[in-house]
């Protein structure tokens, strides 16, 4: 009935949690498959274990996921004394050699509410750039060695991005402009994030799918 009065978007609506769902948001077939046998025939009721079917699907499309930066609730900070860099190769994945190049705005970035919340005050490193140490809206920069503290993801050019939780909702934030180069139906992950499929670019916004931690 919720998708007859359109309360869902559909059969792929990701709370029917059916196949056209499932591909929706990137498991793959073979994962659905090797679920279904681990959990055998039974005629009593069970409670699903989703965790396990996650960690399938994980195992399958982590060596093929390319790696990407999101940062939801965005909150800017001016970084002072920052160094003169504008861009930075970032590996695609942990496991290849390949990067690709990520533009910098010197100075400038963007970061995850619940990380500038978390760290306010503190010395974290930005992902793959450089520490800074969090004041308020604004941060000092503090040095480029890869110091053992907190890291996070960040966004310097950012594209207007949100993504399709299991709940149906929606969360926004911004991706890293790379995310230009991606296909329909490519999964990647957003580091420190979750990973997720690309379904399309709706105007100026590109949506993604949520698939799982």
């Amino acid at each position: 009935k919720e998708v007859k009065s359109g309360e869902f978007i559909g059969w792929d609506d990701p709370r029917t949690w059916s196949i056209q769902s499932l591909r929706r948001r990137g498991f793959t077939p073979q994962a659905i498959r090797d679920f279904v046998k681990e959990i055998g025939l039974n005629k009593q009721d069970i409670i699903v274990p989703i965790e396990s079917f996650y960690a399938i699907n994980r195992k399958i499309i982590d060596s093929t996921s390319l790696r990407d930066h999101f940062v939801d609730d965005p909150i800017e900070l001016e970084i002072q004394d920052a160094p003169d860099i504008d861009k930075v190769d970032i590996p695609i994945h942990p496991d290849k050699k390949e990067k690709r190049v990520v533009r910098v705005t010197p100075g400038r970035v963007w970061i995850s509410k619940k990380d500038y919340e978390s760290f306010n005050g503190k010395e974290v490193r930005l992902l793959h750039l450089y520490n800074i140490k969090i004041s308020g809206k604004k941060a000092v920069f503090t040095s480029l060695e890869n110091k053992d503290i907190p890291k996070i993801h960040w966004v310097s050019f950012p594209e207007k991005t949100r993504v399709l939780m299991p709940d149906g909702k929606w969360i926004e934030g911004f991706a890293d402009e790379n995310i230009s180069e991606l296909k329909g139906g490519e999964v990647i992950q957003f580091e420190r994030n979750f990973f997720c499929r690309f379904d399309k670019k709706n105007r100026d916004v590109y949506e993604f799918w949520f698939t799982h931690q």
